[in-house]
């Protein structure tokens, strides 16, 4: 009788409840939180995902370090994205959701125009100070320090106080327009693939069933590209 009355909806099985969480790495452009929301790319994928294979996740967006370590402990069902380095292993306590491919992401070196850096002076050079962002450097064999304000690190390549930064083409390329960047130089590092990641911790068909159904869904609709345009490197200069 209690289900019958204006609180029925708490007597209902599910109400309100989420079926997965989802924590995002995050990043500009592609996750991010302010007085208007979470928004981003990621954040409009894990909407779309959850559209067609009529779910609700509980969307989080972390610093990628954290949130790779908290997935990792149980506290999330999925993290997303995560660059496959090769053979590499995930981080611990992680597994790659290898079944899904959510596509290529182009590396790009960002250095001056006046000393522009590619992919051969980086590895023969281990004295240069190179930035990107935490939770990459093990995709590097160089000494990688972390950057938590790319417009920042850009400015410092500028004014000589770093030598690069290297970092999906995605994160810093909308910058380019802006005439303060018109002195930063593009060169290609490394193509890698990106994954989703799931904790060894829990039981994790359902979470791969959802990303390899929700995929298969948005591709076969032609609505992917337009959420996660595809990300082929192109040789350009601002």
């Amino acid at each position: 009788m209690a289900c019958a009355v204006a609180l029925s909806v708490f007597c209902l099985p599910g109400a309100y409840a989420q079926d997965r969480i989802v924590s995002i790495g995050k990043s500009p452009f592609t996750a991010e939180e302010d007085a208007n929301g979470m928004h981003g790319k990621l954040v409009d994928l894990v909407r779309a995902l959850d559209r067609v294979t009529h779910s609700t996740s509980k969307i989080v967006i972390r610093p990628f370090a954290r949130s790779l370590e908290q997935t990792a402990a149980g506290e999330a069902d999925i993290h997303i994205p995560l660059i496959q380095n090769g053979d590499a292993p995930p981080p611990k306590g992680l597994a790659y959701v290898n079944e899904v491919d959510f596509g290529q992401n182009p590396f790009v070196i960002y250095s001056r125009k006046q000393d522009a850096l590619d992919a051969g002076a980086l590895l023969r050079n281990k004295k240069l100070r190179i930035e990107s962002e935490p939770g990459h450097e093990a995709l590097f064999p160089f000494p990688i320090s972390p950057t938590y304000c790319v417009p920042c690190t850009l400015r410092k390549i500028l004014i000589g106080r770093a030598d690069a930064m290297v970092v999906p083409a995605e994160i810093v390329d909308p910058l380019l327009t802006d005439a303060q960047f018109q002195g930063i130089h593009r060169a290609l590092y490394k193509v890698f693939p990106v994954r989703a990641l799931v904790s060894t911790k829990r039981d994790s068909t359902a979470a791969r069933r959802y990303l390899a159904d929700g995929m298969e869904q948005l591709r076969a609709s032609g609505e992917l590209p337009k959420i996660t345009p595809s990300q082929a490197y192109t040789d350009w200069q601002p």
